[in-house]
């Protein structure tokens, strides 16, 4: 059975294939056959093919802008938006690049320093990158045997993410990034053979959902937003090669949890009283009469989760983990460690202690309805969950009527009720 390890591309965000790789080492899961990427996922692929690991560590550790390009440049927007919205931007960058692209000699140099022939044709493990023709944007897959001529070229060409980098010119034609085709290729691993397929993604927005939950497909890829694909401030750098490390452990059942990562652990006992009270909630959501006209889905809870995912379908762990996610993200939980169920429900009981007193101001005073529903709209989520929570464990403080929070704020109700579980768990009644 052929194994293949394919690489998205991301420019700097490649740190968190580092942290990946880093992980899949650490599992013995790195016995692939094929190697397979695109841009920055193809330099780093070609290390993975040449198992030059200390290399790889190394250039992520000490990477500068200046190694990348000479002179100051900076874009804050994404690779991925920079070529869904070229034709708009084009004109920017003609009149401030004159449509050649910064200066990239140091990626050159860099990628130089990175591609070693000897070490990759002495290597068994097949390798496959893609690029696309400058004009007609046409894909071309490009193969070990193809680079025995012009090996650094090519790799060149798939890391030119044109217009902000200059199209690449070699006698074989004008190439850029292999982006503009296709950012992950999953596609090429398979025509190259591959039967177990690892795939990871850097971009927060999948390009490929289509191979998530497949039969022989690992599709691993950040759940946080990932920003500029030319930051090269460090603290990002390092974040997200440690969010990728933890990502595959996940991957691979190591870890529990999403976007956070905490230790293997069963759900609560709580967990699936809660989920029947869910199912409740979305069947009045369903039939509410502000909704009744527009809302076309009868698990808007459930797909909210899902979505937050990316996922078509979640099970209850996913759903578990998609409202401990929402509400420590809410909480400004770190997301570089490893937590256990305990810690993250007493750091969320904590930030929500305050609308437990029965003092607590739940409404303004002398206020009509309109009034209150628009104070209330100035209010971001953690206000509306508090307000919530506390008409939970005081029924006569509701503030909203049942049919207004079932039409504007189902999903924060869902959570003052998550979170009001953990409560009672916490003094014993769960």
């Amino acid at each position: 059975m052929k194994k293949a390890l394919v690489l998205g591309g991301g420019g700097t965000r490649g740190s968190y294939q580092n942290g990946a790789i880093h992980a899949l080492r650490r599992l013995g899961k790195d016995d692939w056959d094929i190697v397979t990427g695109t841009s920055i996922g193809a330099l780093n692929g070609v290390l993975c093919v040449q198992k030059d690991y200390k290399l790889m560590d190394e250039i992520w550790a000490n990477l500068t802008q200046d190694q990348i390009v000479n002179g100051s440049f900076k874009i804050d927007m994404d690779l991925s938006d920079m070529i869904a919205e070229r034709n708009s931007i084009l004109p920017f960058f003609r009149d401030f690049l004159q449509d050649r692209g910064v200066d990239i000699a140091p990626m050159k140099e860099y990628i130089a320093r990175i591609y070693n022939p000897e070490k990759f044709f002495a290597s068994d493990t097949e390798f496959g990158l893609v690029v696309c023709r400058h004009v007609s944007r046409e894909p071309v897959y490009v193969t070990k045997a193809m680079m025995k001529d012009h090996g650094l070229d090519w790799l060149i060409a798939t890391a030119s993410a044109y217009p902000a980098f200059p199209v690449h010119r070699f006698e074989d034609g004008e190439f850029i990034d292999g982006g503009y085709y296709d950012n992950l290729p999953i596609d090429e691993a398979l025509q190259m053979g591959a039967e177990e397929i690892i795939a990871i993604d850097l971009a927060g927005n999948p390009n490929h959902p289509n191979f998530f939950n497949r039969t022989g497909i690992t599709y691993i890829f950040p759940q946080v937003t990932t920003g500029s694909f030319l930051s090269f401030d460090r603290k990002i750098i390092n974040r997200l090669e440690t969010l990728g490390y933890y990502d595959t452990m996940k991957a691979f059942g190591m870890f529990d949890g999403v976007r956070y990562t905490f230790g293997k652990n069963l759900l609560p006992a709580w967990f699936p009283h809660f989920m029947h009270e869910i199912l409740i909630l979305e069947t009045k959501i369903q039939n509410s009469v502000e909704l009744a006209a527009r809302l076309r889905s009868s698990q808007v809870i459930t797909d909210r989760i899902a979505s937050m995912q990316h996922q078509k379908v979640v099970d209850d762990k996913r759903m578990f983990y998609g409202f401990m996610d929402y509400l420590m993200s809410m909480c400004g939980c770190d997301l570089e460690r490893v937590w256990n169920y305990r810690e993250a429900r007493n750091r969320i009981l904590a930030e929500f202690a305050p609308c437990m007193e029965e003092n607590y101001e739940y409404s303004p005073s002398s206020m009509t309805a309109e009034k209150i529903l628009a104070y209330t709209s100035g209010l971001d989520s953690k206000g509306v969950i508090s307000k919530l929570l506390h008409a939970l464990f005081y029924p006569s403080h509701i503030f909203l009527k049942e049919n207004v929070w079932l039409t504007v704020y189902p999903f924060e109700k869902a959570a003052a009720m998550f979170i009001a579980e953990m409560m009672r768990e916490l003094n014993g009644e769960g």
